[in-house]
């Protein structure tokens, strides 16, 4: 599987997941879209250094998100 039809697999799997769970913290929608979007390149440019062997998949895209809400 090539990492594009990848990425888009993750983001139609876990795109409301992370909206929602960005937009309970984030107050303003726009900033909160936005956190959303950087989540995603944040994934997909760290895509080859997922390590399965670490924890599941969605572990990992969750523990990036709660970073980038952090930061």
């Amino acid at each position: 599987m090539s990492e594009s039809v990848t990425m888009d697999l993750i983001f139609r799997e876990y795109q409301d997941k992370v909206s929602r769970y960005i937009r309970s913290r984030i107050n303003n929608y726009h900033d909160a879209e936005d956190l959303a979007s950087d989540v995603f390149l944040k994934v997909a440019a760290a895509l080859d250094r997922y390590n399965s062997a670490r924890g599941s998949l969605s572990t990992w895209i969750y523990a990036i998100t709660r970073n980038a809400v952090r930061d």
